[in-house]
């Protein structure tokens, strides 16, 4: 799965290639599985390999946070945080946060996972992580979290387009326009998508991104606007970019989700508390650059 060839799963466990071709036959018999289609001297890895994968990936993640904890307690440290976070957030105000736990806990070893808020969610109730930074499930069924504010939706465009020229852009305004759209299984989208249809909108999608933090490296190419949550927006290059506010109102709620009934370490505690302070920050600073229409402002953490 790693090097797309026999011959590189070879060199890589140093072992022979008929070797791996072996053991993966053996693997495939015994799973009753076709994980990997040949083609000549290629290989490609079928849906059920990529699923089966996902989960492979799970126990090394657990297996390595098992080294990672025991490294931490050989050299007496504090601790070890294992962290799951939304790719918007492990970008750059995570990063900021943890730099600022780290002033304060120099001896916490913190390891970050980023990843959709299901998968995130799916790997803090196996116990693969202590605290994630995301959406929280409808059903909370053995989990708690501490909601962050939540943001509303901007409408971000090449600064020459020509709707940059106005102070708010409405859902009528995405009619017919090039669009970088979100992946199919993003809350915002699913909720664009209904005031889309409620208004008979049908923007022209050029691109379809599963991250939101991808979305401004697009719209400054000029490839089309975009609808997007502000946090996405943070330490990217906005210089060639027009930021306005989106009606109707989509927003995006997310939290500190922690397993119950295991008790929060004070670590985490403290890093939740740094991250909403910095959120908070960028969110009154990007907050400028946004034409006044009435908006309520960023609430205080």
């Amino acid at each position: 799965m790693l090097t797309g060839s026999m011959t590189g799963a070879g060199h890589l466990m140093s072992i022979s290639q008929p070797a791996v071709s072996r053991l993966v036959h053996d693997l495939e018999h015994e799973l009753k599985l076709a994980l990997f289609q040949r083609q000549g001297v290629q290989i490609i890895a079928t849906d059920a390999a990529h699923q089966l994968y996902r989960e492979v990936e799970r126990h090394f993640s657990g297996a390595e946070r098992i080294r990672e904890a025991a490294r931490a307690i050989r050299l007496s440290t504090a601790g070890y945080l294992h962290v799951g976070a939304m790719p918007n957030l492990s970008s750059h105000c995570l990063p900021e946060a943890i730099g600022l736990l780290l002033r304060h806990h120099p001896d916490v070893v913190v390891s970050v996972h980023p990843d959709s808020s299901i998968n995130l969610i799916s790997m803090l109730r196996h116990a693969q992580l202590d605290i994630a930074f995301a959406s929280p499930p409808p059903d909370l069924g053995g989990l708690e979290h501490d909601p962050f504010p939540a943001t509303q939706a901007v409408c971000v465009m090449p600064k020459d387009h020509r709707l940059a020229g106005k102070k708010q852009i409405s859902i009528n305004d995405l009619d017919g326009e090039d669009f970088i759209a979100l992946g199919q299984s993003s809350h915002q989208r699913m909720q664009l998508n209904g005031a889309m249809l409620e208004a008979g909108v049908k923007p022209n999608i050029r691109v379809e991104t599963m991250h939101s933090s991808s979305v401004i490296g697009y719209v400054s190419r000029g490839v089309g606007i975009a609808v997007i949550d502000p946090i996405a927006i943070i330490g990217s290059q906005t210089s060639t970019v027009a930021i306005r506010p989106f009606t109707p109102t989509i927003s995006m709620a997310f939290s500190a989700v922690y397993r119950r009934p295991a008790p929060r370490s004070i670590v985490a505690a403290t890093l939740t508390h740094l991250l909403k302070q910095v959120v908070a920050d960028r969110l009154r600073a990007l907050d400028t650059r946004i034409p006044r229409t009435g908006r309520r402002k960023p609430g205080k953490v």
